[in-house]
């Protein structure tokens, strides 16, 4: 720490409670701790938002959340429940940027009035009643030239749970609203709070100007690399239809659209309402097998096979027209699968708002506004595909490009089979089908009375794809470089770590994550991280099977909504909650991560 920053020895005083029908208040000389009840009574299986108002005195400021520098304080709100009643992480509003004279660089600080947010939830089957949780509020004050010695602020915060079914009253909703709108224009919450970044938005903007939002996060999720699977899905599926209709054409592809949309949604409802995880269906080897299937067949329709065509009594009902049509729909319900792996850490906030409302016809219009926006993208491409089939006829140059579909979606298949495969099985079974299809669509697949330069570039590609096997095959059987020596999370080394007074970090994994396999690769191999590593425990939490009911537990007891999810506790074993991350960070992110959690 700076050597001009003063210490001044005298402490907060002491907190005293002043109980008025509106708020209960811890306050003291320089910061005043409130909380601000929203509701009357609270129910079985539903959940609720906290909001607790804290006012600096002029002249003063707190740290912020995450101050930047060494030996501040942070300001940190936690619950502490001795019921079953849970809590969420807290929400802060952005830092006011402040030049001191004891710091070289602005700090980030909060000042005069300002609010955090929380959401909590009574679980099923808890007893009516009355419980109390006590909020703790850390705070460090300081002035223009000095501190005053930190010091937690706490309130006692009365929670009556009601009888099923009896009726809340919303009170203090003028306090509420003021909250979300300062924390929807003071910076967005941590992920997952679910009431910063929606609830606050529908709040101070409205429903229509959120669903905006969304669709437009929507369309910023198509650069996640999840996604890139639907390109050549669509392009196969468009591709080969023959369609040469413009009208139809563009029928298909909003019937496709509208299934990826109706998949989409309805998944992220399920998700959103059962706390599953998104992308944790392809875990299910019944869901992985008809995923399989239906690429299989869709690709052997793809050779020439067959025809794919719905039974006669649904172009019965449909009329001959709709056929195409039910096809296209049916074709985008598969697809909408296919991006949940690792889209759901973008959407954490989301899910936990939808669940918190447990209200299934809105969370179907936020997430079908979510998948719009995803999959409008699509559209386009395939009128562009479908367009394929306008060009003019080569021969039989165009049953070479359907083949090279149907390559496409039987590596899909292979895709969707991961979760069934040994893993050190993966990487070759892909570079043998790869090598495999490059050498028969390359020298032989020969196209009838085709140019030379046609039959140039058919070689050019097969040798690309069977290059790209090769690759695939020496990277696997190369030597794996330096990693983080990971353990198996279970409760007992959570324990004994905590014994042994070591720092934790616990990566939340599954194998049908991409993510994941990103941090793997790019991240966890990193030499600087390898290094640091060694002074803490890593273990890793396998998401995968359902059936591990540790890793369940252990889900539960951090309350991890997506994956990967990476918690880093201290070696008193307590989490700290401004390192934990959802989805991919680099190398350099997450070494200053383990910096800060060694320090601790």
């Amino acid at each position: 720490m700076n050597k001009r920053f003063l210490t001044v020895t005298f402490a907060l005083l002491a907190a005293m409670a002043v109980s008025s029908g509106a708020q209960i208040m811890r306050s003291s000389s320089v910061v005043e701790f409130r909380y601000v009840p929203g509701q009357d009574v609270y129910s079985p299986g539903g959940s609720f938002q906290m909001v607790f108002e804290v006012e600096v005195k002029d002249g003063w400021h707190t740290q912020s959340d995450k101050p930047d520098m060494e030996g501040l304080v942070a300001t940190r709100l936690s619950m502490d429940s001795k019921s079953s009643i849970t809590f969420g992480r807290a929400g802060y509003p952005a830092p006011v940027m402040e030049k001191f004279s004891f710091s070289k660089d602005p700090l980030p600080t909060f000042k005069g009035k300002f609010f955090i947010s929380m959401a909590g939830a009574v679980p099923v089957g808890i007893a009516p009643g009355d419980y109390n949780v006590m909020a703790r509020l850390q705070v460090q004050a300081c002035d223009e030239s000095s501190c005053i010695a930190p010091a937690f602020l706490e309130a006692d915060i009365p929670i009556k749970v009601a009888p099923q079914g009896t009726a809340v009253n919303y009170i203090n909703q003028d306090i509420y609203k003021l909250a979300a709108g300062f924390m929807a224009g003071g910076g967005a919450p941590e992920p997952g709070l679910g009431m910063g970044d929606i609830g606050g938005y529908i709040r101070s903007k409205g429903m229509f100007l959120t669903l905006l939002l969304i669709f437009f996060g929507g369309l910023a999720l198509n650069l996640t690399p999840c996604v890139y699977p639907l390109i050549p899905i669509t392009v196969s599926f468009f591709g080969g239809t023959g369609e040469k209709s413009k009208v139809r054409l563009a029928g298909k592809a909003a019937f496709y659209f509208l299934g990826m949309t109706t998949m989409y949604s309805s998944l992220g409802v399920v998700a959103a309402l059962t706390g599953s995880l998104f992308g944790a269906m392809l875990q299910s080897p019944v869901v992985a097998l008809f995923l399989v299937a239906a690429m299989v067949a869709l690709s052997l329709s793809m050779f020439g096979m067959y025809d794919i065509r719905i039974p006669d009594f649904l172009n019965q009902v449909g009329g001959e027209n709709r056929e195409g049509f039910i096809g296209a729909f049916l074709m985008g319900l598969t697809a909408g699968i296919i991006a949940a792996p690792c889209i759901g850490p973008f959407v954490l906030g989301l899910l936990t708002f939808v669940g918190e409302q447990g209200d299934p016809a809105l969370g179907f219009l936020m997430f079908f506004t979510l998948a719009a926006g995803l999959g409008a993208p699509y559209v386009a491409l395939a009128m562009f595909s479908g367009g394929l089939s306008m060009l003019p006829r080569s021969g039989m140059w165009m049953v070479w490009v359907k083949k090279v579909f149907g390559f496409v979606l039987l590596g899909m298949a292979i895709y969707f089979m991961q979760p069934l495969i040994p893993k050190a099985a993966y990487a070759p079974i892909i570079a043998v089908f790869m090598v495999t299809s490059g050498i028969y669509l390359g020298f032989f697949s020969r196209v009838t009375g085709a140019s030379g330069k046609f039959v140039a570039a058919q070689s050019l590609v097969g040798l690309a794809v069977a290059g790209m096997g090769v690759f695939v095959w020496v990277s696997a059987s190369a030597p794996s470089g330096p990693s983080i020596k990971w353990e198996n999370a279970t409760l007992h080394s959570l324990a004994k770590a905590k014994a042994d007074k070591k720092a934790v970090v616990m990566d939340f994994t599954a194998d049908w994550c991409i993510p994941c396999k990103e941090l793997e690769r790019y991240t966890f191999s990193d030499g600087r991280v390898v290094e640091l590593s060694d002074k803490l425990r890593a273990l890793k939490v396998d998401l995968t099977l359902t059936g591990n009911l540790e890793a369940k537990e252990l889900k539960n007891k951090y309350e991890v909504q997506g994956v990967p999810t990476v918690v880093f506790l201290d070696s008193g074993g307590r989490e700290i909650t401004d390192l934990r991350f959802v989805g991919f960070v680099d190398a350099d992110s997450f070494l200053e991560r383990l910096v800060k959690l060694l320090g601790t």
